[in-house]
């Protein structure tokens, strides 16, 4: 089996962005959305013809269906470590389905190629939402017509920006890390399930969770003369009182804070405020890690 020169330049296109690839959750979510598709009462019950018509490789549609018997979760794993595109003969070296040598470097850009293409299928599916906004957290929107995924403006995913919070709580550590932990899951869960207010209330909690913790540390030092407030709005103006941010930064943090507590925004879509909630809570957050880890190393006063 072989491709054509025009399916290997898509392949080739999918590897030229650099850092950004469709994330675990949204694998999962693609193996989900497949697998509800799929139930008796929607009659789909010749997935070859459903992706052939689609523009996936033959060779694909074939294996997938022989080898795997349409085993979602199988074939999107093995899809993702390139299991998938090597086959046993009989005790000798296994032998690329593609019927041609199959280097690492050309295995992983049909990996990305197949990985994205189903990820963007799955989310046109009426049981695809929680695939669509899991890629937007990736950092993708989907190409209906193409069937691609295409990078949203900037270089960030929401993905790589919660892996580097999650990096920076457990090494920097700070009070209650594992309810900070429990608040970003549940943002990013709720979001992808589509349960916006709850997703922002969570980010809201990411916030609270990480200026408590900091705020409480801080006054078990007994450095500073002012005593403990109660209270997120008043315990951020505190930190300020102490040194710990600039006037700057305290009003920056008091309008994030403000924007995640206000609860709704007349003319932005639900959407939209738990997206936006969750990338404050995100950036914010790694900000307070940042400082208090020096905060810390100074002695938990003025920085120099």
């Amino acid at each position: 089996m072989s491709c054509s020169p025009n399916l290997w330049s898509q392949v080739v296109r999918i590897t030229s962005m650099p850092d950004r690839r469709v994330s675990q959750k949204t694998i999962v979510a693609t193996i989900r959305a497949f697998e509800d598709y799929a139930r008796p009462e929607t009659a789909l019950d010749d997935y070859r013809l459903f992706l052939y018509e689609r523009d996936f490789p033959q060779w694909f549609v074939t294996h997938a269906g022989s080898e795997y018997h349409w085993d979602w979760t199988n074939i999107l794993f093995d899809v993702r470590n390139g299991n998938f595109f090597m086959v046993s003969t009989f005790g000798l070296t296994p032998m690329s389905i593609l019927g041609k040598p199959l280097g690492p470097s050309d295995q992983q850009k049909w990996s990305d190629y197949l990985v994205e293409r189903l990820a963007s299928l799955a989310a046109t599916l009426p049981v695809g939402e929680p695939v669509r906004r899991s890629l937007q957290l990736d950092g993708f929107d989907v190409d209906v017509e193409r069937l691609l995924l295409v990078p949203l403006e900037g270089p960030v995913s929401v993905q790589g920006e919660e892996d580097a919070l999650t990096r920076l709580v457990r090494k920097i550590g700070v009070l209650d890390a594992e309810t900070v932990l429990k608040h970003l899951g549940e943002a990013t869960d709720n979001f992808t399930s589509g349960k916006d207010h709850a997703s922002l209330n969570e980010s809201r909690c990411v916030i609270q969770s990480l200026v408590d913790g900091i705020s409480i540390e801080t006054a078990a030092q007994k450095k500073h003369s002012t005593k403990l407030p109660g209270g997120a709005a008043n315990r951020i103006k505190n930190l300020k009182n102490i040194g710990f941010f600039t006037e700057d930064e305290r009003t920056a943090f008091e309008s994030a804070w403000g924007s995640l507590s206000a609860g709704s925004h007349p003319g932005v879509p639900d959407r939209e405020q738990a997206r936006i909630g969750l990338v404050l809570a995100l950036e914010f957050g790694q900000l307070l890690l940042l400082k208090f880890a020096n905060w810390k190393a100074n002695g938990y006063q003025g920085f120099t």
